[in-house]
């Protein structure tokens, strides 16, 4: 029970990965304490944490947003007194979800424009059937799903929020919600009933009206019926995704097995060429350290030498985070200390922004760092994951 909330200043912020049930839980919240829903800005991670744009929220609201843990923003969070709360889907299902919302919405959508250019390439909305097996949809789950999958799993991993399962929330709403209004501020079983009725996906849609389509469906275990039976060996095989699954509760049945029987070879993340790293140094362009790339990147991968804290604190900064950052003096400005205060701020840079041109740093470099976070144990759910 946090003690002494008020509902009078009750600020709510519910921090996941997109399509996991934040919508529903925030319109569920939102009616029975009466909040107001609010946009919540992302905070411009680079630069130090500027505090006003969120205070001017009021005293009394609710919000969603996508990102990570950033110190910076926890520290806010707590000193506001702002309930956090994280939900979680099988990634699977949360893949077909995100796949229709962009599609459907992706004039407006609030997703990142690599996600959306490789989830529809300025085709015409699909009808909600199956998946096609595109070579776009592979090349998403590929090189970017797995850090949408990130945003729920690093806020779960430091306890910093309430954890609630989507499925949860789908099979058994009441006793799902009930606990979590016991923490926040207790009301009556009736209120919370009565407030589920009105959070019913036919009345959902209904009440969005021209929008009905953000509530596609729901349901769980659709992939089984959606995905490609590449895509569930991509997620079956290829790191970090096997690892996610696990961490987060969830497997994926015997489909795997199933699919394999299908195709022959299986995903794999193969070591990029040396032209990937362009920044490196001309000296390691000589053919004989091109024919030692693989271990040089081993090395490159590995726990960086300057961090006092080598692999206890995830996320992990790699000898090429430090590389990169001791050559780039814009990076001390905005991440003064990486291996302290500013480490999942600095990490977010590496992992997510582009470095070469308009390309992200390639996966192979990314995913140990994704890997750190799942290294600590699992969420525990007795109907919510409580935060320490």
């Amino acid at each position: 029970m946090i003690p002494e909330k008020s509902v009078s200043d009750l600020k709510i912020l519910i921090v996941s990965t997109p399509r996991t049930g934040n919508t529903w839980i925030k319109y569920c919240l939102s009616l029975i304490y009466g909040l107001p829903i609010v946009d919540f800005p992302p905070p411009e991670f680079w630069r130090p944490f500027d505090a006003h744009p969120y205070d001017q929220l009021g005293e009394r609201w609710i919000a969603h947003q996508h990102l990570p843990p950033f110190e910076s923003l926890v520290r806010w969070a707590r000193d506001r007194g702002v309930i956090l709360i994280t939900t979680i889907r099988h990634p699977a299902d949360t893949l077909v979800s995100l796949y229709y919302y962009v599609r459907n919405f992706r004039e407006r959508t609030r997703i990142d424009a690599e996600t959306t250019n490789l989830l529809t390439n300025g085709e015409k909305r699909e009808t909600d059937d199956d998946l096609p097996a595109s070579d776009r949809l592979q090349a998403y789950v590929r090189e970017k799903f797995f850090k949408t999958l990130h945003f729920s799993i690093a806020w779960l991993q430091r306890r910093l929020s309430y954890g609630i399962r989507y499925e949860d929330l789908w099979y058994k709403p009441f006793e799902t919600v009930h606990p979590l209004t016991n923490q926040i501020s207790p009301v009556s079983r009736e209120h919370i009933l009565a407030c589920l009725e009105r959070c019913r996906l036919e009345q959902m849609r209904k009440d969005a009206q021209a929008d009905a389509v953000f509530f596609r469906g729901g349901g769980v275990g659709n992939w089984k019926t959606s995905l490609p039976a590449s895509i569930v060996r991509t997620l079956a095989h290829l790191p970090p995704y096997p690892s996610q699954i696990d961490w987060l509760g969830y497997s994926l049945d015997g489909y795997t097995e199933a699919c394999e029987k299908a195709e022959s070879g299986l995903p794999t993340r193969p070591p990029p060429p040396p032209s990937s790293l362009p920044f490196l140094p001309h000296s390691f362009m000589t053919p004989e350290k091109i024919a030692m790339a693989e271990t040089y990147y081993d090395w490159l991968n590995s726990v960086s030498e300057k961090d006092s804290h080598g692999a206890e604190i995830p996320p992990v900064i790699t000898n090429l985070g430090t590389y990169i950052y001791e050559n780039r003096r814009d990076l001390h400005v905005a991440f003064p200390d990486i291996y302290g205060a500013d480490r999942v701020a600095f990490s977010h840079w590496f992992t997510e922004i582009n470095l070469v041109g308009t390309r992200v740093l390639h996966s192979y470099f990314v995913v140990p760092v994704y890997e750190s976070w799942l290294r600590g144990p699992p969420p525990i759910f007795d109907s919510l994951q409580y935060p320490r």
